[in-house]
């Protein structure tokens, strides 16, 4: 019988859903993190100022990478960066134009993963597999902080 290991199948199913997402969001031009952040800014600006900390911390990505995909947003007219009034050093990320139209877009093709994730399990699945997650990831996030 074959080994199967819990950290392999997640690898597997996240990079299938990355080439889905990935293949859908490039008709509009954006990687899959662009189109996340699009959603991110979008969804959380309402709720208070977004800084490149707050997409850093989201998606767990270094600052260096979120820098250079932001570079890349900002310069072509998704995104803008400007500084904060408290902190000049800290910059709040304001959608354009651009950004809130793109967002339409990429929020339905996250809607339409996230329906087909959960078309095939019940409420109760659903809401196991989510503990479930949640706890492995407290367990990875206790053993490497």
């Amino acid at each position: 019988m074959k080994q199967e290991y819990i950290g392999q199948k997640i690898i597997h199913l996240s990079r299938k859903i990355d080439r889905v997402l990935g293949k859908n969001f490039s008709q509009y031009g954006l990687s899959i993190i662009q189109g996340r952040i699009i959603s991110f800014v979008y969804r959380e600006s309402p709720k208070g100022d977004i800084f490149q900390k707050d997409i850093e911390e989201r998606f767990n990505i270094r600052g260096s990478s979120v820098t250079s995909v932001l570079n890349l947003m900002e310069s072509r007219g998704i995104l803008k960066r400007i500084s904060a009034e408290e902190d000049g050093r800290c910059k709040k990320i304001l959608l354009m134009d651009k950004g809130n139209e793109l967002y339409d877009a990429v929020h339905k093709e996250l809607i339409d993963m996230e329906n087909l994730l959960s078309s095939g399990l019940t409420k109760e699945e659903e809401s196991i597999l989510m503990e479930l997650l949640d706890k492995l990831a407290k367990t990875v996030d206790d053993s490497f902080s």
